[in-house]
């Protein structure tokens, strides 16, 4: 007679500790309000060409990403900056679902055509930069649509 009702307070109890807490994003977006809210495009010239980096990542790729995070975290990504450090400064671990990089996997999939779920582990990647140049690796990697 309990069990339906004791099933309905695990699956809560589940859910809540698999999504997004909101508090932890409203508290990274607050931080990161003092810094102007950049454009995909914008974005990309400002941090991902040179002189930012020695060499241009492919725009697709920053797009990509730009709005694909933004899904992910809710953080308003024109924001971020690449030094910022994914589980320090931005929480995503907090703010996304639990399997955001298994999403991320999914749509790279379903973008590009390439599977990085073998060689994709988020707790290996510290800085947003770090996640950008480990994607725009994979892109190089696979002939004919490197940058």
């Amino acid at each position: 007679m309990w069990q339906p009702l004791k099933n309905f307070v695990n699956s809560l109890t589940t859910y809540m500790a698999l999504s997004p807490d909101m508090v932890a994003r409203h508290r990274v977006n607050q931080w990161l309000q003092s810094r102007p809210c950049l454009t995909s495009d914008q974005w990309f010239v400002r941090y991902w060409t040179p002189p930012a980096v020695a060499h241009a990542l492919p725009q697709p790729l920053i797009a990509f990403a730009y709005h694909h995070l933004h899904a992910y975290s809710g953080l308003e990504i024109g924001r971020v900056r690449p030094s910022d450090h994914l589980v320090d400064d931005l929480a995503f671990p907090a703010v996304c679902w639990f399997d955001w990089g298994l999403t991320l996997c999914e749509d790279f999939y379903t973008t590009f055509g390439l599977d990085i779920s073998e060689h994709f582990d988020e707790t290996q990647l510290f800085t947003c930069a770090d996640l950008i140049n480990f994607l725009g690796q994979q892109l190089e990697g696979d002939e004919g649509i490197g940058g």
